[in-house]
This record gives C-alpha cells, sequence and structure tokens, in this order.
C-alpha cells in the first residue's frame, strides 16, 4: 500500500538537537509515520530533496494575527506559511479574544485595530476556538489568555488595583480558559490598565498555571531603562508562583539602556540555575515595531484612550504630556509611522510629519494619535544589533516575528508592515546561521520549532518524529534568506521549498497552493 507522501534524500534536522542525517520520510493521514532509509516503498506523492534541508514546522511562539485581526482578512496567513511557520500562538502581550465576560473586555484590542470589524459570537475560550476551528486557517493556531483581555473584562475601565474578589474571579476565569484549551496566559505590563498591577498581585493571579501546567507569557514593564528591574520582576513571578515564563520579544530599547544585555542574559541563566523555569523570545531584527502611544508617558495613558484622549484635548494636561517628552531624548527622525487609520502619513518620519504641520514634533505626535483615534504603528531604530545578535545566540532564547499574517495582496491598504511579517524566521537563518556562523543548524532549528514547543507545552509538533503531526519544511540551506524590505515588506522569502501542514502541502517549489489544512490548538490535546 502506498504511502500519502514520502520525502526523499533530504538531511533532516530533527529537532532533538542531532546534527542533520540524510534519511526519508513517510506521511500518512496528516502524521509522520516513518522515518529512515525508504526505498522500497512508494507513495502517491513522492518528493525529492537531496541536499536540502528537512526540518519541523516552525512555530511563531510570539504572534498578533489574531489581535492585529489579520488573521481575518487573511485566513490563508501566507506571510506566515511562506516562510516555514507552521504553527502560530496568539493571546500575547495580555490581549487575547476571548474570554469575553463583559463587552470591556475586547476594548483591550482597540489600540491595534477595530473590532467591530469581526462578527464576534463567543464568550468563552472554548466557544472561541470552536469558532476559529471553521475559519479553516492555513497555519495551526492556539492562543494564550491574556490578562488585559481578563481584567477589562472584570473591572471594566477601573484602573484601579484589583480587589480581593476581582483576583479571584480572573483567577477562576484564568483557570476555565486553560481547562478549555488556552496555553497559559499573558501580560502587557506596559499597557495602562496592567502597568498598575503588583507584582504581588500578578504572583497571585498566575499561581493557577502551576498547577495546571500553563504557560506564563510577560511582555515586560519596562523595555529601556528600566529593564533590568523588568527582568527581575519576570524572575521573581516565575519562582514565587512556581510556573515556567516566557518573556516575549526581549529587547532593550535605547542607547542608555544597551549595555545591560550583558547583565541580563546572566540573570536569566542563574535563575534557570537555581532551578526557575524561565527563558525569552526575540524577533531577529535591529527595529522595533509598536504602537506610537507607547511613547507618552505611562500616567498620560492610565485608564485607555478615552481617558488618553481628554488628557490630550485639555490645555495644561496636554502641555504636562510635551513637557514630559521633550524630557525624553526621543529621535524623531529615526520613528517612521508604517500604519495609521489614515494612511496619507505612512512612511514618513515624524520630524517630518511635524515640519510638514508646522508645529512642535511633541505637538505632531499628539495630534497623530490622536487624529488616528489611538491606532497608529511606527518603525523605531532603536534596538542594538550587537545585542540582538547575542540574544539570538544565547541557550535560553527563541525566535519569534513579533509580527502578524498577511498576504501580498495587503499592499493595496496603504499601509506598510515591518518585514518580520514576511521573513522573520528565513532572516535569522542566514544571518545567524549563514553569514555570521554563530549558530550550528541543528541548534538554530531547536529555537524555531522545538524549543517553542516545549516552552508552550505543544505535544506532537516542533520534532520530526513517527507519531508526530506532519508538519514539515524543506528549504535550501545556501538560499534562504528574506525578501521583505522596510520600504517594500510585501515580499515572500527566498529558499523556502515545501511546507506541509498536517500532512497537506500547502507550499509547493515556493508556491503557495491555495491549501489551507492548519488545526485549532489545544493545550492537553493530543495529535
Amino acid at each position: 500500500m502506498a504511502h500519502d507522501i514520502i520525502i526523499r534524500s533530504g538531511s533532516v534536522l530533527d529537532g532533538t538537537g542531532a546534527p542533520p542525517a540524510v534519511q526519508d520520510i513517510a506521511i500518512d493521514d496528516g502524521k509522520i509515520t516513518r522515518i529512515g532509509a525508504l526505498s522500497g516503498l512508494s507513495a502517491k506523492t513522492e518528493i525529492s530533496v537531496p541536499g536540502k534541508f528537512v526540518a519541523p514546522g516552525f512555530i511563531d511562539i510570539t504572534n498578533h494575527s489574531d489581535t492585529h485581526l489579520t488573521m481575518f482578512r487573511y485566513p490563508a496567513m501566507e506571510s506566515m506559511l511562506m516562510q516555514g511557520i507552521t504553527t502560530v500562538i496568539g493571546g500575547n502581550c495580555g490581549a487575547s479574544l476571548a474570554p469575553l465576560v463583559s463587552p470591556d473586555a475586547i476594548r483591550v484590542v482597540s489600540k491595534w485595530a477595530d473590532f467591530s470589524q469581526i462578527g464576534i459570537n463567543w464568550v468563552g475560550m472554548d466557544e472561541f476556538l470552536a469558532a476559529m476551528n471553521s475559519m479553516r486557517f492555513g497555519v495551526n493556531f492556539g492562543t494564550l489568555a491574556g490578562y488585559g483581555t481578563l481584567r477589562r473584562g472584570v473591572a471594566g475601565n477601573d484602573p484601579a488595583p484589583l480587589s480581593l474578589e476581582r483576583r479571584a474571579e480572573i483567577r477562576l476565569l484564568l483557570e476555565r480558559s486553560i481547562k478549555q484549551g488556552a496555553f497559559g496566559l499573558s501580560l502587557g505590563l506596559s499597557y495602562g490598565h496592567e502597568r498598575v498591577s503588583t507584582t504581588e498581585e500578578l504572583i497571585e493571579i498566575a499561581e493557577p498555571l502551576s498547577e495546571l501546567g500553563g504557560v506564563l507569557k510577560i511582555h515586560l514593564r519596562s523595555e529601556g531603562t528600566e529593564v533590568l528591574s523588568a527582568v527581575n520582576e519576570a524572575v521573581r513571578i516565575a519562582r514565587e508562583a512556581g510556573v515556567a515564563v516566557v518573556i516575549s520579544h526581549f529587547k532593550i530599547i535605547g542607547r542608555k539602556a544597551w549595555p545591560d544585555a550583558a547583565k541580563i542574559f546572566g540573570i536569566i541563566a542563574n535563575a534557570r540555575e537555581s532551578g526557575v523555569d524561565i527563558c525569552f523570545d526575540v524577533s531577529p531584527y535591529r527595529t522595533t515595531g509598536s504602537q506610537l502611544y507607547l511613547l507618552i508617558p505611562p500616567w498620560a495613558r492610565r485608564g485607555g484612550f478615552e481617558d488618553l484622549f481628554a488628557r490630550i484635548d485639555s490645555q495644561i494636561e496636554r502641555k504636562r504630556i510635551i513637557e514630559a517628552l521633550q524630557g525624553r531624548t526621543l529621535h524623531y527622525d529615526r520613528i517612521v509611522v508604517i500604519g495609521a487609520k489614515h494612511p496619507s502619513i505612512v512612511g514618513r518620519t515624524l520630524a517630518a510629519l511635524a515640519e510638514n504641520m508646522g508645529v512642535s514634533p511633541e505637538d505632531a505626535l499628539l495630534d497623530i494619535v490622536r487624529g488616528n483615534e489611538g491606532r497608529v504603528t511606527i518603525l523605531g531604530r532603536t534596538v542594538s544589533g550587537k545585542n540582538t545578535a547575542a540574544a539570538l545566540r544565547d541557550p535560553n532564547s527563541l525566535v519569534a516575528s513579533d509580527g502578524y499574517a498577511l498576504s501580498q495582496d495587503a499592499i493595496t491598504s496603504g499601509n506598510l508592515a515591518h518585514p518580520r511579517s514576511f521573513g522573520a524566521f528565513p532572516h535569522f537563518w542566514h544571518r545567524m546561521v549563514n553569514d555570521m556562523g554563530l549558530l550550528k543548524p541543528e541548534d538554530a532549528i531547536i529555537k524555531m520549532a522545538s524549543g517553542p514547543a516545549r516552552a508552550l507545552g505543544i505535544t506532537g509538533r516542533g520534532m520530526i518524529a513517527k507519531g508526530n503531526a506532519a508538519d514539515i519544511v524543506i528549504f535550501d540551506p545556501r538560499l534562504i534568506r528574506d525578501r521583505a524590505t522596510y520600504e517594500n515588506p510585501y515580499r515572500y522569502p527566498a529558499g523556502i521549498e515545501w511546507v506541509i501542514v498536517n500532512g497537506k502541502i500547502a507550499v509547493s517549489q515556493g508556491k503557495y497552493m491555495d491549501v489551507r489544512a492548519g488545526a485549532i490548538l489545544r493545550k492537553g490535546t493530543r495529535v
């Protein structure tokens, strides 16, 4: 009897850390069924790939396709699939699309997208995942429960510290979400409603994860001059709550804080040696992509967009905000708008926009935030390339895009995108493995596939092993590279030749096959 697919003569990187070995792989009914010398067997589809690497499909542990709502507009998720990603994890940075226990809960997404664009017909995590199953995505999708979503659902727009009763309610919602399939809890500690949370409150909220085996993903309270204390807080939460922690999109912003990198890597290494389960993921670029309003001082953002806009509109409060901005070292000539409600400002620096508007850069910043209802995405050249390389080489790091799914058709929107949404994983490989030679192929694959699977507790994926899901990427190690640029981000990478999702060929010889074979992943569910 013929197998469904046999991949022949590829150099297999299985995700265990073993060096590449030439082997054949048989696939049947969406699973890997045989590995080894299979010359005497036949298949309905045979893929001969001598000289190419065959690896487990990449797992993007920090992805925002859900909260940016792009997976609803582009359910095939081509920009993820074409770079070899077969699984994305949403619900990051404190924001998830479930559970929605009150109308206020979904408002946590409003900083990124207009949620009125989608039809919400779910409340709990179970209902949400069932609704997503009907979408037929191009890649597998799993999610965390966002603390911001839980908090807003329970406390509404109240930015005050949580009462004991509200903490208990959030813990119950979290427990229910994990049991219904969420992989853990995410924190977005730089955002207004979560920033007020004390470390003690976060430890108490996170404690159920220890018993349930969920992960805690943390968007640090600070990625600038206070990054050391923010990392120490993450270590403390991991230790005292007894939970596994992944720091999301680790980076150090601003030259003054760059020298702290070595200390931070040491803090994490020492914590792991003492028994704390903590690691971090990194987007492999020197530039950041974030929201413009986050440059505004935290006290002015407290209470959400409505309160922020009221302060901007107040002559007295606006003056206070501008004075605070002037006290910071912000290089407005390096901050580029890449997405906005009004695309006419896209592609221009804040300095150029301020000059065109005839106002100070600080006034321009506030007017742009206000005029675009807060949803302005920027690109900043504020990260050290040396630190990024060191972070990616660190044994406790994983790779993530920190982007969101798009297709090349998105170019018609008039907005730009960070190139990471089209090329993060190939960019990591060609820079760290090929160009700089800082990682062996077998170590790089751990950071891209089996490491994220282990960190999240995803079973049956992330490694090429008999019985695992047939999520596989085949690439040319000499040609793999990203082709997305800051000027034209809507370009698929080179060198990714085949992508198989749950046993279905979704990319064939570098071409997208219009196959949407992704599954909805739930914690605790085996392949």
